[in-house]
């Protein structure tokens, strides 16, 4: 018999909150989860729909897409760049508009955000070496990071005609606009590099450039507090990237962390398992491990919320978490792909506090598996799915660095 606990209506999670405009049924994110199925074809399908379909009944208050590149390949290859080249249908998800329907349909106070990203093998900001590219990276010029702003403002600018509840930008994890925020990865001499103020100057320059066309539409912004990378950003210089972005009029930051640089650093350097992905630590059945990149959150004080992701398991130590003030809303990643109601179970008292997610990280190896198969099908939990392909994903995990690390 399952066990029964009392709800917990009075729970500071499962009030309103606000981002923006926006209200929210609680203070339960679905952080951007990959959508490999959709990778490939750029259009919805029945799996997906699916998933978030059964997100968005578990009780959720907003649910974050997986991200999605605005930049056509070859773009950033023409010379001069070519802004009038770009229109939003040649980047646009088929069936956005049905994934909006579906969410909206299914849990009419629940909210869903678009997460945008710019995906461009071989470009950069600066000419950095990474440990898993064989071919240097190549430098954007002046005219294409001016280029990355108009995709993207004009990207905006369609996804709120999609009628999603706002955008939220990817600049974490060593994608491209996370790579200008970085003093690790950005060297530039140039008004896009050097001080802050300069490594944000794009992600302010879409803001600006957004806030024309779609008004107080909520734009948010996913940040690393931390690189894991000497000279990156860190506990003592992420407050002052924050404050840049809280100024530049982002609606909300998500603070997370990590590089896939940083993951040819020991263990006893990084202080956790350097497997794919960096941001989704695994072994934190440990609470102490757990909710891992608060101490970056804890360093702001800023006058827009904040959303922490990053190993949030248990009901108790969220709630306790909210109490203190300085977070004001919760994402969850791997734990809703494993039990999609893991909020409405909360939320009812059922069950246990904690969450069925093990962090085995077999959810990534399955999506790279299927994507390499070229059958990319819906993300799974491969530990409730198929429990024996799990040691095989372990294996993939260790090895992973061994195999992709240039020599």
């Amino acid at each position: 018999m399952e066990q029964t606990n009392p709800r917990r209506d009075h729970y500071k999670l499962f009030s309103e909150g606000r981002i923006g405009p926006l209200t929210l049924p609680n203070r339960l994110v679905r952080s951007a989860t990959w959508d490999p199925a959709i990778l490939q074809a750029r259009r919805m399908t029945d799996g997906v729909l699916d998933i978030y379909r059964r997100v968005a009944a578990g009780g959720i208050g907003l649910i974050i897409t997986g991200d999605s590149s605005v930049i056509p390949h070859g773009l950033l290859d023409e010379d001069p760049p070519q802004p009038a080249a770009f229109a939003y249908e040649d980047v646009r998800i088929e069936g956005y508009d049905r994934l909006v329907e579906t969410v909206h349909t299914t849990a009419p106070g629940c909210k869903i955000v678009a997460q945008l990203s710019v995906d461009y093998p071989g470009f950069g900001p600066s000419d950095v070496p990474s440990p898993f590219l064989t071919e240097r990276t190549r430098p954007l010029s002046t005219e294409q990071v001016r280029l990355l702003v108009h995709c993207l403002v004009e990207s905006i600018t369609g996804i709120q005609g999609e009628g999603f509840d706002g955008v939220q930008l990817h600049a974490a994890h060593g994608g491209l606009l996370g790579r200008f925020l970085s003093p690790y990865t950005n060297r530039r001499r140039d008004e896009y590099g050097g001080s802050v103020a300069n490594r944000a100057r794009l992600v302010r320059e879409v803001v600006a450039g957004a806030r024309q066309k779609v008004g107080d539409f909520p734009i948010l912004i996913k940040l690393n507090g931390t690189d894991y990378l000497p000279g990156g950003l860190d506990l003592d210089t992420f407050p002052d990237l924050a404050r840049e972005i809280a100024a530049a009029g982002f609606d909300a930051i998500e603070v997370s962390g990590g590089m896939w640089e940083c993951l040819v650093r020991p263990e006893t350097e990084l202080g956790f398992r350097p497997v794919p992905a960096p941001e989704s630590h695994t072994r934190i059945k440990d609470p102490a491990k757990q909710s891992y990149f608060l101490p970056y959150a804890e360093r702001l004080d800023l006058d827009i919320p904040l959303i922490l992701v990053g190993g949030n398991r248990d009901v108790e130590r969220l709630e306790a978490i909210l109490q203190r003030g300085v977070v004001e809303f919760l994402a969850l990643c791997r734990p809703l792909i494993s039990e999609p109601d893991l909020p409405r179970r909360w939320l009812e008292g059922r069950g246990s506090s904690g969450s069925d997610c093990i962090s085995c990280n077999s959810c990534l190896y399955d999506m790279y598996t299927s994507l390499e198969n070229g059958q990319p099908g819906p993300v799974t939990c491969l530990f409730k799915q198929d429990r024996q392909r799990v040691g095989e994903a372990q294996r993939w995990l260790n090895s992973w660095v061994r195999d992709n690390a240039a020599p």
